[in-house]
């Protein structure tokens, strides 16, 4: 982890304004790294920070990004990286075309990103990708809080997901150390 906080620093030098947008889906274990994150980061948010969760449709958030105008758009996923699980990279967005498939459900990540840097031309992107464990569906599947939220409250807040989520050991951890490295990375921004 070392090595990828001097990366990080590197890439968020002289940020001024952050997005931070998490990709993936809930309901298959694993991939819902990016998701998990940004959910437990939604109270961090502040007029330097914005927290997004677009699950498996970045298109239908493009336009909060460009109104925020931010510096840095980081984005978090699970991806295929051909390494242990758990390993965590930063990528531009020439190897995120290689290793983001498309998909007839969602567009591709780097033309939403194509489409972002039309109106924000000098925006710096970049994916924290997280090697995924386990991203098989789960069979039993609870509501987000259960108990805490109501349904009312989860339709009013599109950030929050509507299932809990279910990471591998190994990935839960490897999220919670991101968490915390992102919470002291923003306090020395």
């Amino acid at each position: 982890m070392k090595e990828f906080l001097k990366k990080l620093k590197e890439e968020l030098e002289g940020a001024q304004k952050v997005v931070f947008m998490g990709l993936g889906e809930e309901k298959l274990k694993d991939d819902g790294v990016g998701p998990y994150i940004i959910t437990e980061l939604l109270g961090q948010q502040s007029d330097r920070f914005k927290f997004i969760n677009a699950f498996i449709d970045p298109m239908s958030r493009i336009d909060e990004i460009i109104e925020f105008e931010p510096s840095h758009l980081v984005l978090i996923d699970a991806c295929e990286l051909d390494r242990e699980p758990g390993t965590v990279s930063i990528l531009n967005r020439e190897v995120m075309c290689d290793i983001v498939p498309i998909s007839s459900h969602t567009i591709p990540i780097h033309i939403v990103i194509d489409l972002i840097l039309d109106k924000l031309p000098d925006l710096k992107v970049f994916m924290i990708g997280i090697v995924p464990k386990d991203i098989e569906g789960f069979e039993t599947m609870t509501q987000y809080k259960e108990g805490e939220l109501t349904i009312d409250d989860l339709s009013q807040n599109i950030d929050l997901p509507f299932f809990d989520f279910f990471l591998s050991e190994p990935i839960q951890e490897v999220a919670d150390q991101l968490i915390e490295i992102l919470i002291k990375l923003m306090n020395k921004l």
